[in-house]
């Protein structure tokens, strides 16, 4: 009789990321990256340049940025650097995995 495979949990699944990065397989940004992953938290990337994650607090969500050269998270103060279709699709991945967070989409047009 053939045994199905058993599913990690989520502390096996944590255990190993660390354990890889410990063993030097992934960099520190890789396991941050699929940690979140593992807790549906995940980065939101709409370029190569820009990555977007929501931290929680006690007032609810706010959203973070990272520029590609920078390794620190920068509180988002406004989103007009993006052009209309990513912003919307950062909404729409938000609301994928932050339904709270509050955003709504746009229409752009053109004059």
């Amino acid at each position: 009789m053939k045994k199905t495979a058993k599913k990690k949990t989520r502390i096996e699944s944590i255990i190993d990321l660390v354990d890889c990065h410990l063993d030097g397989e992934i960099t520190q940004d890789e396991l941050v990256s699929k940690l979140l992953n593992v807790v549906d938290k995940p980065i939101i990337e709409l370029n190569k340049e820009m990555s977007y994650r929501c931290t929680e607090c006690k007032d609810g969500y706010f959203l973070q940025y990272k520029w590609w050269q920078n390794d620190e998270w920068i509180e988002v103060t406004d989103l007009t650097e993006l052009r209309v279709w990513e912003y919307n699709e950062l909404v729409d991945k938000l609301q994928k995995h932050y339904p709270d967070y509050p955003i709504e989409y746009l229409e752009g047009r053109f004059v």
